[in-house]
């Protein structure tokens, strides 16, 4: 690739999610050759059939924001596109494009004075982008991440390492006494203790060893199919690899499920990987409830919201096939230190309020893109009264503000849920004296419930403003509040009523564990004489599977973490986000309600 050249400007606006690059019902076909005809089928139905290669896309703020969907970078690069200006990128997006072998670059000025069709001319070296006649800066390329982008991509880069041998690097993990020393982010203290420096600060970038690796189904085949383009013959650490079958299980769509099961299975079978974890539900709640992701570690996978588990303590950030398979393989991976922000929750949260509606209320405030690439860090009375159910759900949808990280203090909490001393994970807390980019502080108390509304997660409102909302179907479930917590409050409120007539309700436990649970307590025996259809534990459609699929005009209320356009059903289809609470009590009444009168 030279450092020098020119190219047609497709133009695109601001929050360009991956769901509108390809949509998440295309995520199951099993080539991206077949895949990458559907590239912007919601938005630019034509792009699949008339881009070139060589074209750029310039577009606004937070291009490629939404799921780790390593596909939405795949099929552009697969199109023939090389190269992306925008203003700014959703940080796994970012990783995910130079590893696809696409060049971004970041600029602002270029979108008032270019319109879609014109030619705009890069330079690396010089640092610019030029257009119509003006030219704008942009910032510097690394060169090994030039390299990786002259050589197709992560693949190419890490057969050559393959082919002159694997150096790794040696670490030595910080002690506890020096993961002490005070004036740090938590996101600062768990790289660097696993970096093995006694110094970080935002902009740098540490060599990790991640402690675990998670895979779901969605991705085996890819990731299979990489990991023999690289000549892997084997991986680093075996044991530190789960591979979990939940966004395919059931099956959804027959032959494109099936080829991603059994290239789960192959994966297992050819490189030793014994965690595995079959239709026994969501990823997420599996890898904090068989403690897998644990306090103090780092913990990686293919899927956006491994966030969650930062609400044990845990440094996780979602990351693409690629650079699994690169990361697998070496057993290493590189992390940008991000700077913080600070979430100070004060007081008590009143009773038919819940963890769902702090986060909520977070992004509506913040916006999808206002945690790009940052640590949200929570601290204060009311994160240290929630359970460790309600912290999992506030650190999973901080992914939905684009931060890298939603990290909670290790506590009492966190040590009992984990089964280990306390005094093993301490270090894991807000210090007074660390720098944080900014502090936001929250009263709880003055809290009602929140709804995210049609069509995206930062389009947060009060229950007060959409009262009365006909909704056609409640959906109770996914990672972010599918816990047995989350079965209990809702089959409270459900407990001797019916569903509304005409309304569908949804009921997916999150695992089985908490599906068994859920019948032992009762909640299940609640729901269904309430009317409700229960699924078995998966993603379901959290993640645009038919177990619940919407069409055009109607309304969903999900308990889920996304509403992007299409995502449950058709692009004309309005969804809503709510905690477990007015899930429940909407499905009741047939209209977006307010438990609070209920409990």
């Amino acid at each position: 690739m030279d450092k020098k050249f020119s190219g047609k400007i497709w133009k695109f606006g601001n929050d360009i999610d991956t769901d509108t690059i390809i949509p998440g019902k295309r995520g199951t076909i099993p080539t991206i050759e077949e895949m990458k005809k559907y590239a912007f089928e919601l938005l630019k139905p034509e792009f699949g059939s008339t881009v070139r290669a060589g074209d750029i896309l310039v577009a606004g703020t937070n291009f490629g924001c939404g799921s780790s969907r390593e596909q939405a970078a795949t099929v552009l690069s697969h199109n023939g596109v090389r190269c992306i200006i925008a203003k700014s990128f959703a940080r796994i997006f970012f990783r995910n494009a130079f590893n696809s072998g696409i060049l971004l670059l970041q600029c602002d000025g270029i979108q008032e004075v270019c319109e879609g069709g014109d030619i705009v001319t890069v330079d690396v070296d010089g640092r610019t982008v030029s257009v119509n006649g003006h030219t704008f800066s942009v910032g510097e390329v690394p060169e090994n991440l030039f390299n990786i982008v002259s050589n197709g991509g992560l693949i190419e880069d890490t057969k050559k390492r393959l082919k002159e041998g694997v150096k790794k690097l040696n670490i030595t993990p910080l002690s506890r006494e020096q993961c002490n020393k005070s004036g740090y982010t938590m996101v600062e203290k768990l790289l660097k203790k696993n970096a093995g420096k006694e110094h970080v600060k935002p902009g740098d970038i540490v060599i990790t060893k991640p402690d675990m690796f998670m895979i779901h189904d969605i991705y085996t085949p890819y990731l299979l199919d990489t990991l023999n383009k690289m000549g892997a013959e084997s991986i680093d650490d075996p044991d530190k690899v789960t591979i979990v079958w939940d966004h395919c299980m059931p099956t959804a769509v027959a032959k494109n499920d099936s080829e991603h099961y059994d290239a789960g299975l192959s994966l297992a079978e050819k490189y030793g990987i014994k965690k595995l974890h079959i239709g026994e539900g969501i990823c997420h709640s599996i890898m904090h409830e068989e403690r897998y992701a644990k306090p103090g570690e780092i913990a990686t996978a293919t899927d956006s919201h491994t966030t969650t588990y930062g609400g044990a303590g845990n440094f996780c950030s979602g990351i693409g096939t690629a650079e699994m398979a690169a990361a697998l393989i070496t057993g290493e991976l590189w992390f940008k230190v991000p700077s913080a922000i600070k979430i100070v929750l004060n007081g008590h949260l009143p009773e038919g309020v819940l963890s769902k509606d702090v986060i909520l209320k977070i992004l509506g405030d913040i916006k999808a893109d206002g945690g790009q690439y940052k640590s949200l860090e929570f601290t204060g009375p009311a994160a240290s009264e929630m359970s460790m159910m309600s912290r999992f759900t506030v650190a999973n949808m901080a992914l939905e503000a684009g931060a890298k990280c939603g990290l909670f203090e290790a506590d009492e909490k966190t040590a009992e849920y984990y089964d280990m001393p306390l005094s093993k994970i301490d270090w894991i807390r807000v210090d007074e004296d660390a720098i944080y980019e900014k502090v936001l502080t929250y009263d709880v108390e003055e809290l009602e419930p929140q709804l995210s509304c049609p069509q995206g997660v930062d389009n947060v409102h009060p229950l007060h403003e959409v009262l009365g909302t006909k909704i056609d179907e409640v959906y109770l479930g996914s990672c972010t509040n599918g816990s047995i917590e989350d079965m209990a409050i809702a089959a409270k409120i459900m407990e001797g009523k019916k569903v509304a007539p005409g309304l569908r309700f949804v009921v997916v436990p999150a695992t089985n564990k908490v599906f068994k649970e859920a019948i032992d307590l009762g909640y299940i025996k609640t729901f269904i004489e309430a009317g409700a259809v229960i699924s078995h534990p998966c993603c379901g459609l959290c993640c645009g599977m038919p177990y619940g699929l919407m069409t055009d005009d109607e309304r969903i209320l999900s308990t889920a973490n996304r509403n992007f356009i299409g995502r449950q059903g058709t692009k004309k289809t309005l969804s809503y986000l709510s905690s477990p609470t007015v899930a429940a009590a909407t499905a009741i009444a047939g209209v977006i309600s307010d438990p609070r009168s209920i409990l």
